[in-house]
């Protein structure tokens, strides 16, 4: 399925570096692998042979997609964690029972956005099977609610709790292959959560809203300036809600009511994938990613999958060189930059 690459509508030429049409997922052939006799360490890297198989990460492969390339840091940490467990004493492993199949669906980063994009995905692609395999479980999801509250949805699917730092020794493994690039989406999954999810969703409300998400319960990545922010967007019909609070299911139920949405660059944009088709999105973003050609800004391609508009928002940061990663600051929006935008391409 190919999706059209829209620019922003607030698109300025000097831009064009940073919104390039990006067609590269269309080469990509996703397959469920039946691996024998592997290792599987704690963030779900899996070595055969002494190597690390494909399609168990994102961002190993060797193409100029991206230039971070992770594939000889994931299989030197996989491949030394293998041979202390084999032959040593000091990391703790469980052989799992040769009888069993188990399905394998996260990898090392670990996010909403990774639930919601990779890890449900990989779930969705083998979801007649499910019956017929046991789910490694990592001990750190239990107290999840997003993780819970999906897997709830597949009583059928026995699940495994593999305690934390503990690595794996599996005879049969299913490895449903993740999305070659963290940036990338697949058309396809974004669509088969998106309705998946509507199906298990009661929805309360059938109105058009705008929706400005906060973080002011957030430790970092604020807008500072944001009761007068407030103040010129109320005047647009927005309401502030905190994402934080609310259910999955009650998240999916605020999207897909939502013309207009306001928000932070972040996780929480993979709701993106619930918005209303059409919908457009204001993105208050860090000015500095007008410098960093890395960043692909991804949350952009799910509206266009959606044939959503978007509408990016350059905003101060307020540098804190404590902090490691600018993605962290907190901004500084321009009230009459957002105004005027308002102004222009609201959604009716």
């Amino acid at each position: 399925m190919r999706f059209e690459h829209k620019y922003p509508l607030n698109y300025q030429q000097e831009w064009a570096h940073l919104f390039k049409p990006d067609y590269a997922y269309l080469d990509v052939r996703l397959s469920i692998r039946e691996l024998k006799n592997v290792f599987v360490n704690h963030y779900g890297l899996v070595i055969k042979n002494g190597l690390l198989v494909k399609g168990c990460a994102p961002n190993i492969g060797h193409t100029k997609y991206d230039d971070d390339n992770f594939y000889y840091r994931h299989w030197r940490k996989g491949i030394e964690q293998l041979l202390v467990c084999k032959y040593g004493k000091s990391l703790p492993s469980i052989k799992l029972d040769d009888n069993k199949k188990y399905l394998l669906i996260h990898s090392p980063w670990f996010s909403y956005y990774f639930w919601l994009t990779e890890c449900l995905p990989r779930l969705l692609m083998v979801k007649e099977q499910l019956k017929d395999v046991v789910l490694i479980y990592p001990e750190g999801w239990k107290n999840i609610n997003y993780v819970n509250d999906t897997l709830d949805l597949f009583p059928e699917l026995e699940k495994i709790i593999i305690p934390a730092d503990n690595h794996l020794l599996v005879k049969n493994l299913i490895m449903p292959e993740v999305k070659p690039w963290t940036p990338m989406l697949i058309p396809e999954h974004v669509l088969d959560v998106r309705n998946f999810l509507f199906e298990h969703t009661k929805s309360t409300s059938k109105e058009n809203l705008n929706i400005y998400i906060s973080r002011e319960d957030a430790k970092y990545k604020k807008v500072i300036n944001e009761s007068e922010f407030e103040g010129t967007i109320n005047k647009y019909g927005f309401q502030k809600v905190i994402m934080s609070d609310k259910s999955l299911f009650a998240q999916i139920d605020l999207m897909r009511n939502t013309n207009n949405l306001i928000a932070i660059t972040g996780a929480s944009l993979a709701n993106l994938l619930f918005i209303k088709e059409g919908a457009t999105l204001f993105d208050l973003t860090n000015n500095m990613y007008l410098y960093d050609r890395k960043y692909k800004f991804h949350f952009k391609k799910i509206l266009d999958i959606l044939n959503g508009n978007y509408v990016v928002e350059f905003c101060k940061p307020i540098i804190n060189k404590s902090l490691p990663d600018i993605a962290m600051y907190d901004i500084e929006v321009d009230l009459k930059v957002i105004e005027n935008d308002l102004k222009k391409y609201l959604t009716n």
